[in-house]
């Protein structure tokens, strides 16, 4: 006679702890995979926010217009200027702008010129009184501004109501964040003049 066998109780048992271990393993795997996708991704999100930054600083920055002393205002912690800027509000034009660091943010602060009186930088400009102010980067830890180096001689003008007679070669904009520093953007405005 033929005897039949099966699997004991212990060998259900061990079978069952093994495939209990195998799963566990499988599930801290997943759950790591989905904690360094999501750690990648917001990685990857942030850095496409600072290039976005960098190339609207980069144009905003580049277009600046001077028509009267005083209109590009450059401190250490902060740069305004006038320029033109499509869509600011439902409208295009000149727009005052101002790059500050305000606590650990990057903000871009927007102001309408209210006729020639504005342009002419004689008042603060009204800013975020028409069109609200925007954080660019958040967990900026340190932000400076400075006027690029004259690249050759240059004359000084007499004339402070020509054309762009107040702008610099450029300007420097460098901010460091809390997981490190961000290249240096350096930009040549497109009005400056040497003057032989």
């Amino acid at each position: 006679m033929r005897r039949e066998s099966g699997m004991t109780l212990v060998e259900v048992m061990i079978s069952a702890v093994v495939l209990s271990l195998v799963m566990l393993a499988l599930s801290a795997s997943l759950r790591m995979f989905a904690t360094t996708y999501t750690a990648v991704e917001q990685s990857a999100d942030r850095t496409a926010r600072l290039r976005e930054v960098s190339y609207f600083l980069r144009h905003v920055l580049r277009e600046a217009y001077s028509p009267y002393s005083g209109t590009l205002h450059v401190a250490p912690n902060e740069i305004s200027w006038l320029a033109p800027l499509d869509r600011v509000g439902a409208a295009a034009g000149l727009v005052w702008l101002r790059l500050r660091h305000a606590g650990d943010a990057l903000m871009l602060d927007f102001a309408i010129p209210d006729g020639d009186a504005a342009e002419r930088a004689d008042t603060d400009p009204d800013w975020g009184g028409v069109v609200p102010s925007e954080m660019l980067i958040e967990g900026v830890k340190r932000f400076r501004v400075e006027v690029a180096a004259d690249p050759g001689a240059l004359e000084t003008s007499d004339n402070d109501d020509s054309l762009n007679a107040e702008l610099p070669p450029g300007v420097i904009v460098e901010w460091e964040l809390e997981d490190g520093p961000w290249p240096p953007l350096v930009v040549a405005f497109d009005g400056y003049e040497m003057r032989r």
